[in-house]
């Protein structure tokens, strides 16, 4: 069975997640694919908006229907307190399916500076191949494989491009997210996580 991995800061989930996973579980419809929301990533460290309880609910509720059996969504690193790294999770992973083919999920916004990963070459032999779904390249123009990764192991999908990023979203600063961002029920969640946090003061 192949098994994937998506991880990400989803601070907060929005429909571009939403795509990736609907893309991924329409390609693949008996793979494992483990969406990991993290609670600190090493690129964006004092970015967060929202407690680990709280990415983690807005998940559930932006997921809604899409995680199954096979679509899991896994806490390996949100449940953590310091920085999170795939290439730890990727070895949890492995363990939890030691004779699986891994591979890893990710936008073209990371493929660029993915030698910028901790112990990223250990990454890229771990892996079966590094699946780019979330387009910033309109199609039919190609997106160019950086140098230092190999051709054979990354595969880039004809997806549709979604503009939206959780960074450009969050300048919304009172969660007042219009639907084409989110799902009306995580719209809803975050903006009473917000008011709470007004309420308490925090800015």
């Amino acid at each position: 069975m192949e098994v994937f991995f998506f991880g990400g800061s989803f601070n907060p989930p929005h429909r571009g997640h939403r795509h990736v996973i609907e893309t991924v579980s329409k390609l693949y419809p008996h793979a494992l694919l483990y969406v990991c929301p993290n609670f600190v990533s090493p690129f964006k460290v004092g970015e967060k908006s929202f407690t680990p309880e709280e990415i983690w609910n807005l998940c559930l509720a932006e997921f809604e229907g899409l995680l199954s059996e096979n679509v899991i969504l896994w806490d390996e690193e949100i449940k953590q307190t310091n920085i999170s790294y795939t290439v730890d999770s990727l070895k949890t992973l492995k363990s939890l399916h030691p004779h699986s083919e891994i591979s890893l999920v990710i936008g073209e916004d990371n493929l660029e500076f993915f030698d910028k990963w901790k112990s990223y070459s250990e990454i890229l032999s771990s892996t079966k191949q590094i699946l780019v779904v979330r387009r910033e390249t309109p199609y039919p123009k190609e997106i160019l494989i950086p140098p230092f990764l190999s051709e054979s192991q990354v595969k880039i999908l004809e997806n549709p491009i979604l503009p939206m990023s959780s960074t450009e979203i969050r300048k919304i600063s009172n969660g007042d997210w219009e639907n084409q961002f989110v799902s009306p029920k995580t719209r809803e969640l975050a903006m009473q996580f917000l008011k709470e946090k007004q309420g308490k003061g925090f800015e």
